[in-house]
């Protein structure tokens, strides 16, 4: 299995719009084999659908290679967890019920 390459996304003008990147998780957290290492839409992109397809883009990458289960990391207050939970993403708690941005 081969680390991920990333994924850009150009704008007309040339500019970079979004990116992102998908790597074979370390382990540190059981179960999961993928992780969706960098994602990026910059603000006046947003809700256009590229992040989605940009995360769907990172998982049908990880299933080709046979890699069946994903986790990103962030920041626990971030409002882009909303994103993320919109595509079925759930928070993982620590053993004391924290959500720590995992």
């Amino acid at each position: 299995m081969t680390t991920m390459r990333r994924l850009s996304v150009p704008a007309a003008r040339g500019e970079l719009v979004a990116f992102a990147k998908g790597t074979l998780h370390d382990g540190g957290v059981p179960g999961f084999a993928g992780e969706l290492n960098k994602i990026y839409v910059l603000r006046h992109y947003h809700r256009q659908g590229i992040g989605r397809l940009l995360v769907a883009h990172v998982a049908r990458r990880f299933l080709d290679q046979g890699v069946g289960s994903m986790l990103l990391f962030g920041d626990a207050r971030s409002p882009s967890n909303g994103f993320y939970e919109r595509l079925g993403a759930e928070r993982l708690l620590s053993a004391g019920g924290e959500f720590h941005g995992g």
